[in-house]
């Protein structure tokens, strides 16, 4: 079993809830986590909304809803990339600026950088 830690020092590098997490500048697909298990964000034409589950490392992302906005083929391909990176998501290494996204056998999916940290 991989724990990681943090400054926190809690299993998974401390609480996604309130966090807010995307792939960097220029970028504007992002997913922000609630208190109340809610997870939402912009897949870069529509807005997403579901719930997650966390253990330690672990993180289960279920069904997900989406607006139903249409954008040009390039923006729906990126959009349609970036929900099924989340759906597959089992795994998390955490840290209070990095957020790495894993699938099963730990296949890293993508990294994240904060977006709300001052």
């Amino acid at each position: 079993m991989l724990i990681f830690a943090s400054a926190t020092g809690e299993a998974g590098g401390g609480s996604l809830a309130g966090s807010e997490w995307g792939l960097g500048e220029g970028d504007d697909r992002f997913v922000q986590f609630g208190a109340d298990g809610k997870v939402s964000g912009h897949a870069g034409c529509n807005r997403f909304f579901t719930s997650y589950e966390r253990d330690g490392t672990k993180l289960k992302i279920a069904g997900i809803a989406t607006t139903r906005k249409l954008c040009s083929d390039a923006t729906m391909k990126r959009e349609k990339e970036w929900l099924g990176v989340l759906k597959r998501v089992r795994a998390i290494e955490l840290t209070h600026l990095k957020l790495i996204l894993y699938g099963a056998k730990r296949t890293r999916l993508a990294t994240l950088k904060r977006r709300d940290f001052d």
